[in-house]
């Protein structure tokens, strides 16, 4: 059985590649070594491109270790109440899909998403911003942010719920070396990504649609 794992190289750790999986490009998947694949696993990114095509897709969100844990906390507590706190540093290519493909996966953990209200600064300039506030089902709220075009990528997630509160900043990661600090990169591994695609059918189509919709609607 043999897997294409198409997806941003440098966010792959390259020693978690196996000889049954080859690692493709964003351009290397719209080739023919994707379509002799057995499997093909692609980011949210490619979702239509691929549509009608049995591809599983992938969320880099909820492939980061420091998210499963963030998730046994959220989902380990009676009450389910209580804020969470999103800000993304993305590339400037980013955009409504990385956002959409974070509600999606914030959705598996906080419920379905309600009402929601989208702000969007610096239109067409570098960086731009966009803010979004919204409430999940079972009284949690949430509160994201993002910057398309910054310096560096950088992910900062916190839960205050009534009982437990936890935080992660991606720039704490950062080993110190003798020549001073380098920052660890936001990286996850081939096996995450076999382990928790999600099998692109049209249930996911429906559900990724109804988050495309909200964002576009709720702007401001």
């Amino acid at each position: 059985m043999r897997n294409s794992v198409i997806g941003r190289k440098e966010k792959i750790k390259s020693g978690s590649v196996s000889g049954r999986t080859v690692l493709l490009s964003m351009s290397e998947g719209k080739g023919k070594a994707a379509e002799e694949a057995d499997h093909v696993f692609i980011p949210v990114e490619l979702a239509e491109e691929y549509k009608g095509k049995n591809a599983k897709v992938y969320f880099d969100l909820e492939l980061y270790p420091f998210f499963q844990r963030m998730k046994e906390v959220i989902g380990g507590n009676g009450d389910h109440r209580g804020v969470l706190r999103l800000r993304r540093t993305l590339p400037e290519s980013g955009g409504d899909t990385d956002i959409c493909g974070d509600l999606f996966v914030l959705s598996g953990i906080a419920g379905e998403a309600g009402r929601i209200h989208v702000t969007a600064a610096n239109r067409g300039k570098i960086p731009r911003h966009v803010i979004l506030t919204l409430s999940f089902a079972e009284g949690k709220m949430a509160h994201l942010e993002y910057t398309f075009g910054g310096t560096d990528e950088r992910i900062e997630l916190e839960w205050s719920g009534i009982r437990t509160i936890a935080e992660f900043d991606s720039e704490e990661m950062t080993p110190v070396k003798s020549n001073g600090s380098t920052r660890l990169p936001l990286q996850y591994s081939v096996e995450d990504i076999l382990e928790k695609s999600r099998i692109a059918d049209e249930a996911f189509y429906e559900k990724l649609d109804t988050y495309k919709t909200l964002v576009k609607g709720g702007g401001a």
